[in-house]
């Protein structure tokens, strides 16, 4: 659950160095007891601090994440609802990444035996929706893991709109107008990063993108003056490629290999005219 609470305050799954001390205490969730409910069925008790009382801290702060939890939220609410995200397969989300998606391929192990699901709230209200847990969800994140491109260098430029010391994340505008977000890799960058407050600024780290192949952030590696840099880094490039699922086939089944197993069929007597066409037709 650590790993959801980060991704949603901070925008990143990931954190260099030893978590912050209000990550470890919104992260302290307790199993108290159990209650045996209907059928096979067993409802656990759980306690966990409000995220408003365990960062009380940033939540004093204005936020610059849309993902942010409601105070009276859980760390329990907060991975509920990135498991929804994943289970609703939604590709746009701002709740996961790729280390968080990699998470959840890994959680069938929990049901390689004798549990078959769970059931967590999404909120801290009484009757909040439940999220479930189960070999499906561990199935669509791998799926989900697949479709999501790979994270790429790159040199951005931009003006430094805000940042917030404690989550060491950024805002910047590039040239069009539009909002980008930034993490610093390492937090010893974010005092020459306030210094550049409001100015022209040039970010070189990873860019990494949605499972649509939209930007979800910058992992700054470095951020420099930019007022004379090159308009060619106005915007970020777009991701190289989306992954895709490998192909399984079952025992037996006659598999084409080569050009014709890409292609299907070769041609065999066709006109170099048919062939141009078919070329044309296969580019779209």
């Amino acid at each position: 659950m650590t790993a959801s609470v980060q991704m949603a305050i901070e925008g990143s799954s990931a954190h260099v160095g030893a978590p912050p001390a209000w990550l470890r205490r919104a992260a302290d969730v307790r199993v108290t007891g159990w209650t045996e409910g209907d059928g096979c069925s067993t409802l656990l008790h759980v306690e966990a601090p409000q995220l408003g009382d365990a960062a009380e801290e940033l939540y004093e702060q204005q936020t610059l994440w849309e993902t942010r939890p409601a105070p009276e939220d859980t760390a329990v609410n907060v991975f509920a609802r990135a498991a929804r995200e994943v289970r609703s397969e939604n590709m746009e989300s701002s709740l996961y990444d790729l280390g968080l998606l990699r998470r959840f391929s890994n959680s069938h192990r929990l049901f390689e035996r004798k549990l078959v699901s769970m059931e967590i709230p999404d909120s801290s209200h009484r009757g909040s929706a439940m999220t479930m847990l189960d070999r499906d969800l561990s199935s669509r994140a791998r799926d989900l893991t697949q479709q999501t491109p790979s994270p790429r260098q790159v040199r951005v430029v931009g003006h430094l709109d805000m940042i917030r010391h404690s989550t060491r994340t950024f805002e910047v505008l590039l040239e069009e107008g539009k909002p980008v977000r930034g993490v610093l890799e390492d937090s010893a960058q974010m005092d020459k990063l306030r210094s550049l407050l409001g100015q022209k600024i040039l970010i070189a780290g990873k860019a990494v993108y949605r499972a649509s192949g939209s930007l979800l952030r910058i992992d700054a590696q470095a951020v420099e003056e930019g007022g004379s840099a090159s308009k060619l880094f106005a915007r970020v490039p777009a991701a190289m490629e989306h992954r895709t699922s490998p192909v399984r086939f079952r025992p037996g089944e006659n598999v084409r290999r080569g050009v014709s197993g890409f292609f299907g069929k070769w041609p065999g007597d066709e006109s170099d005219e048919e062939l141009h066409a078919m070329l044309r037709e296969m580019r779209g």
